[in-house]
């Protein structure tokens, strides 16, 4: 007998037994009473279920119109009132922005020229920002390494500006500034800031970013275009706005000829700054 055969013969015979003892134990006859016992159990449930929930009503069809746009239709469209006709979309509205002659006398100027993105920035430009050490900025909002000034005169965070923005928004070279100490006022202090802040407490639409908008019409600062353009002085509004218009010829004169030496900048430089990689402090 081969081997193979051997083993079938063991295999059939342990079956053979275990069947045998299963029969001997009453194994099999209580599956066979347990299965019987839960289909007759399903089979009444079943039952049980049919006869106590009446069948669903059917819910009547109901045949909706679809609903079609009137140029769809080809209708005409509906004839508006006067009333209609007459009513105006909301618009935000503002108080009239005028300064007076003590403001205008408030205006800052420099003597030396102010150089732009160099302080509180690294080698290429980008601003650095610094969460913990440094201070927040009355004008741009931005906690960024470079020189602050501080106003003796209100001893507040409005008086905290930082270099490029006292030079953007009001034309003050901050080394002047600070070097002046307790005799220099900030433009809170003066009534001549034009944040954000200054600016809707007062009734008046913030100005966004409009330093080359005011270069660009002659003027040296963002508060020099804002209050020499509507200062309440007629004829001093309208000397003003001469002199700044020789300025803004000159002005574009200049940008031309620095455009056209200007090398094209690359497609990461065209980016705008929200999309740019921010540079933190160590």
């Amino acid at each position: 007998m081969s081997q193979e055969n051997t083993y079938e013969a063991e295999r059939a015979a342990r079956i053979a037994a275990n069947k045998a003892r299963m029969a001997e134990l009453g194994v099999l006859n209580a599956s066979q009473k347990i299965a019987a016992t839960a289909a007759a159990h399903a089979a009444s449930e079943h039952k049980r279920r049919r006869v106590m929930s009446p069948p669903k009503a059917r819910k009547p069809k109901i045949d909706a119109p679809r609903r079609v746009s009137r140029r769809a239709r080809g209708e005409a469209p509906p004839e508006l009132t006067d009333a209609e006709l007459a009513r105006e979309l909301y618009e935000p509205t503002y108080n009239e922005e005028t300064y007076s002659s003590a403001q205008v006398a408030a205006l800052g100027t420099c003597e030396t020229p102010w150089t732009l993105f160099v302080d509180g920035c690294d080698e290429h430009g980008r601003r650095v920002y610094d969460q913990v050490n440094a201070q927040c900025c009355h004008q741009c909002r931005q906690k960024t390494k470079g020189m602050r000034t501080k106003c003796e005169t209100c001893g507040m965070m409005r008086g905290v500006y930082c270099g490029d923005c006292l030079m953007m928004r009001q034309g003050e070279n901050i080394l002047e500034v600070n070097a002046r100490g307790a005799d220099w006022k900030c433009p809170s202090c003066r009534d001549i800031c034009n944040c954000s802040f200054c600016r809707t407490r007062r009734g008046w639409p913030p100005t966004g970013a409009m330093y080359r908008e005011a270069l660009a019409a002659g003027f040296e600062s963002v508060a020099h275009y804002l209050i020499l353009s509507n200062q309440e002085d007629k004829q001093a509004r309208e000397v003003a706005l001469k002199v700044a218009e020789v300025k803004a010829k000159e002005y574009a004169i200049k940008q031309e000829a620095e455009a056209a030496s200007r090398p094209p900048k690359s497609p990461g430089d065209k980016r705008p700054h929200w999309l740019k990689e921010k540079v933190y402090a160590e």
